[in-house]
């Protein structure tokens, strides 16, 4: 079976493979994520809750403006009762991401709900035929164990499971979790063929809050203290995936896939202490949703005025159903004395899709759509509190509207590797459906995103560089810390961004991207808060075998630097700087691995915000905003031993 990826039509388009994933630590779905050129992922509230993402500009809290894709399988949850399209990743095997497609910007049509900032798919597979363990020991009491079978020649077909456990970096940081990803390419004959890919995890991890910095500074607290001991969740999502790909007709090609997930979370989190409530500010959130989804692929050739166009279509539609509540708890003993949401959600998105692709000489021309329809229902429980509705039984609304989508690009070959692009897409995030009124139509959030950029493509190097924009109608700030929305109206984020993947010498492999934005609201040109303006990554690989002792050793580092970034409150985060390296000695049927990450073992916050807090209950109340911070990793070490058989 050979398997390929989307032909690039846009400057930013990228395939991350294996040998650059390969290059730097890699034992979560956030080191995996954050090779992505641009793309900042914080886990600032334990190892189980979803990363919060920063992308072009965009704040994307934990995935609202970031569509992400495992295998074919979404993972946005839509209507989330923590975050819109909430994207918990931490279900992936990171032994098993064979590439990474990323798509930036909105300008394909494939690109769905979500896809504001870009879209990121992981495609799966093993990387040797055989069996493989792999058995890790680290710093602060670090146990993982991942197992790898592949039966045969094809990466695509395999089963793996992880355990992992760890009592963290510091009070409040333990975890513990459990991953299972298998997936079968199967020959059904007659050009017919099938995959079937499913899943089950779970997890059980603490949350450490935050750390006020006048606390430090005052010797209240240490830099990787814990706020309150009831902070942290449980998550479990179960999946599976079955997708057929029809005989071909010439050069057409249809594809069906059917998918369905169940996933379920318990978050528990007081960023305030007790500026709310004397009794305090914890929150309880649950939300528990199950997903049907389903979606056709056609692509094929035909010929337009003597010329060859590419078409692409794509029909589907997802039905989500979700119960969701949110509770808040006294800190003394951590029953319950409120409950804020109690609420059955059905939502249902529908939508259809085409994009055509026709060169004529060195230019090539491409025009697509796309349209989404959704439609909301929501039985809300606690509504019977309300005076005016009187029936005891809460109550029901709806809601139903309509996404139109426009893409189009023009491609100049300046030599057979090298291009300009000239890109444009409308871009869409769907409404939190609790926020809709009986009948009203329900709202999109409209993105109107650009980008002129150049590429060049080849097996030793390979260059991308782009400036773009992207307008928002409509726009919102939410901050998750407090839990307020503040609405802003239009916003418009700009910037440039460039990308190199090299394999200058044999063994040498290195993946090089830098991205700087600005992101600001029309009307008063202030400053969006929290969206990462500097991000530069670098990826360093080098392999060499030892004839002398029969063995290959390889040698990596991962870079990651995140400038300032925009506080409320004209304030603005520290300079982040991190680098983690590993090397690896390989003999036959055995393997052995240190992993160091932040080598420098500098003292770093993952996640500053401004708000006010009180976390002393016998303190005056107080509004003025202070600052607060999550710690991120020491220097954390670890050996793996890998045996394949």
């Amino acid at each position: 079976m050979v398997r390929g990826t989307r032909p690039a039509q846009s400057a930013s388009e990228v395939t991350l493979g294996r040998d650059i994933l390969d290059t730097a630590p890699r034992t979560s779905a956030t080191d995996v994520l954050r090779v992505v050129p641009g793309l900042v992922a914080s886990q600032h509230s334990g190892e189980g809750k979803a990363q919060q993402l920063f992308l072009r500009g965009f704040d994307a809290l934990h995935g609202q403006d970031v569509e992400l894709n495992v295998g074919g399988l979404p993972v946005n949850e839509v209507s989330h009762i923590h975050a819109l399209g909430y994207a918990d990743t931490n279900f992936v095997i990171p032994e098993l991401v064979q590439s990474l497609e990323v798509t930036e910007g909105s300008y394909r049509a494939f690109q769905g709900d979500f896809a504001v900032a870009g879209t990121v798919r992981m495609d799966l597979g093993a990387r040797e035929k055989g069996v493989e363990f792999a058995g890790t020991l680290g710093q602060f009491n670090t146990r993982r164990l991942v197992v790898t079978v592949r039966p045969g020649e094809d990466p695509g077909t395999f089963a793996a499971a992880e355990l992992a456990e760890s009592d963290g970096f510091g009070p409040q940081r333990g975890y513990g979790r459990a991953a299972l990803l298998a997936q079968a390419n199967l020959d059904l004959g007659h050009g017919l063929s099938a995959r079937i890919l499913g899943g089950s995890y779970v997890t059980r991890f603490d949350s450490p809050g935050v750390v006020r910095e006048d606390d430090l500074e005052a010797g209240r607290r240490t830099f990787y203290s814990g706020s309150f001991p009831r902070q942290g969740g449980t998550v479990s999502r179960h999946q599976l995936l079955i997708g057929v790909d029809l005989p071909r007709e010439g050069a057409a090609r249809t594809k069906l896939e059917a998918f369905g997930i169940l996933s379920d979370l318990r978050l528990r989190n007081n960023f305030t202490g007790y500026r709310v409530d004397d009794r305090g500010d914890g929150l309880e959130q649950t939300n528990g949703g199950s997903t049907l989804g389903l979606r056709v692929e056609h692509r094929r050739q035909v010929t337009l005025f003597d010329h060859p166009v590419a078409l692409e279509l794509g029909l589907g539609g997802r039905r989500d159903g979700i119960h969701q509540t949110q509770r808040r708890y006294r800190e003394t003993d951590g029953t319950f004395f409120a409950d804020e949401v109690d609420a059955d959600l059905t939502q249902t998105d529908v939508w259809g899709y085409a994009e055509a692709r026709v060169p004529v000489g060195r230019w090539a021309f491409r025009l697509g759509g796309r349209a989404d329809a959704l439609g909301v229902e929501v039985f809300d429980a606690l509504a019977f509190r309300d005076p005016r509705y009187y029936d005891g039984q809460g109550y029901s609304r709806s809601a139903f509207g309509m996404h139109w989508g426009a893409k189009a690009g023009v491609e100049y070959a300046l030599t057979d590797t090298w291009a300009l692009f000239a890109s444009y897409g409308d871009g869409f995030r769907s409404p939190q459906a609790r926020s809709l009124a009986e009948g009203e139509q329900a709202p999109f959030v409209n993105v109107h995103g650009a980008e002129l950029g150049t590429r060049k493509d080849g097996e030793r190097l390979s260059f991308q560089a782009s400036v773009f924009g992207s307008q928002v109608a409509d726009d919102f700030f939410f901050d998750h810390t407090v839990g307020t929305t503040v609405f802003t109206g239009e916003t418009l984020r700009t910037g440039i961004s460039a990308a190199l993947q090299a394999r200058p010498l044999d063994g040498v492999t290195a993946a090089l991207s830098a991205t700087v934005a600005n992101a600001t609201v029309t009307k008063t040109d202030a400053k969006l808060p929290y969206f990462a303006p500097l991000v530069a990554r670098a990826d360093v690989g080098w392999e060499k075998p030892l004839s002398g002792i029969g063995s290959v050793l390889s040698v990596g580092a991962g870079l990651t630097l995140i400038g300032p970034r925009p506080l409320p409150f004209d304030e603005y985060s520290r300079t982040v700087f991190l680098a983690d390296a590993q090397v690896a000695l390989r003999k036959g049927a055995l393997a052995l691995r240190l992993d160091v990450k932040n080598l420098l073992n500098t003292r770093w916050r993952d996640g500053e915000f401004v708000y006010s807090s009180r976390f002393d209950p016998s303190a005056q109340p107080s509004l003025v905003p202070a600052r607060h911070f999550t710690a991120g990793a020491p220097r954390v070490a670890s050996l793996t031993l890998e045996v394949h058989l």
